[in-house]
């Protein structure tokens, strides 16, 4: 955005919501409707996928999963879902009002609507502002089974189809840490 220094904040809000409708608001809000999934969806599951994906060309496979998820009614579990859910409890000074990075045991049962590890299927808004390239993924995944991934930590994925499998990921890359 081009602005200046005596751009107003609701010139900058209007800036904003005219780029969204540009760029969001016909191509990908019709395919939208006709995945049968809202807008409103779309997004809040792209702000999961722009929190997960660090590699790029990994967003429609980290969609497709969380997607196949919720069309199985198995919770996201989705960490940044946590992390964000983590930011309302002002008495937490480690983490209030920021990205915790190392996720507990007892932050995973942390109670919020936010986070997926306790409520099943999206959280009721979205958790980032997600780019172009994660609302593209959230309206186009990618065809799979895929139904787990598990960071590397080199920033890329392992994904599986099977909880097997995936703990067969987990020991490789993680090793006897949590599962996620």
């Amino acid at each position: 955005y081009r602005l200046s220094a005596r751009t107003t904040a609701d010139q900058i809000v209007r800036a904003m919501l005219e780029r969204f409708d540009s760029e969001v608001g016909g191509r990908l809000a019709s395919a939208a409707r006709a995945t049968g999934r809202s807008l409103h969806d779309i997004i809040t599951m792209a702000s999961i996928v722009e929190r997960e994906a660090v590699v790029s060309a990994e967003r429609p496979t980290i969609a497709s999963v969380f997607w196949n998820r919720i069309d199985r009614a198995i919770p996201l579990q989705a960490d940044p879902t946590v992390q964000y859910a983590l930011t309302d409890n002002p008495a937490s000074v480690e983490t209030y009002g920021y990205w915790k990075g190392e996720l507990t045991a007892d932050d995973l049962t942390h109670q919020s609507l936010f986070n997926t590890y306790v409520v099943l299927g999206l959280p009721p808004g979205p958790i980032a502002s997600p780019g172009l390239p994660s609302i593209e993924a959230a309206t186009f995944p990618e065809i799979t089974e895929l139904l787990y991934f598990v960071a590397r930590g080199d920033g890329s994925h392992a994904f599986a189809e099977t909880f097997e499998a995936h703990l067969e990921n987990v020991l490789l890359f993680q090793g006897d840490g949590g599962v996620q």
